[in-house]
């Protein structure tokens, strides 16, 4: 069986806004300050519909015999004037079906979006991992991220 990595069309953002859902509330779950909203699920896929017309974000999806096995979602930022390095790609959320971890599909999806971000001329990409998420951290050290900043936050 091939697994392809191709662009998320409107006709998958159902699908993928079920995946979506599905990490959003597993980190709702295990992070303090990760609260979504009663609207959480037609806003993320409000947003990713109007990404879909835009040159600097993409959805990608992993899909086999027309099924989605997972997706990623992909940004590019600017950085503040003072750094070296202006642009940044963003990783923003990857997502594999439990069933199908461990088979290198997040992988796939990791080094598609990695090369859209170079592809657009930029040599840095980021990501925000959960540190209660031990599985994710792991799997981003395998890709080669390491931690440059940790984030800190408190409730006033």
């Amino acid at each position: 069986m091939v697994i392809r990595i191709k662009l998320a069309q409107k006709d998958d953002l159902d699908e993928i806004t079920v995946l979506w859902y599905e990490l959003a509330t597993m980190h709702e779950k295990i992070m303090e300050g990760y609260d979504l909203s009663e609207n959480a699920r037609d806003e993320w896929k409000e947003l990713m519909e109007k990404s879909l017309k835009r040159k600097d974000m993409i959805t990608l999806i992993a899909w086999e015999r027309g099924k989605i096995l997972g997706f990623a979602s992909v940004m590019l930022r600017n950085r503040a004037p003072f750094f070296k390095q202006k642009d940044m790609g963003v990783i923003m959320d990857v997502f594999v079906k439990k069933e199908r971890r461990g088979e290198g599909i997040g992988g796939k999806l990791v080094k598609r979006a990695e090369s859209w971000i170079k592809n657009k001329g930029i040599d840095l990409a980021i990501i925000t991992v959960a540190p209660e998420n031990q599985g994710a951290v792991e799997f981003w050290g395998e890709q080669g991220y390491s931690t440059y900043l940790l984030r800190q936050r408190k409730e006033l």
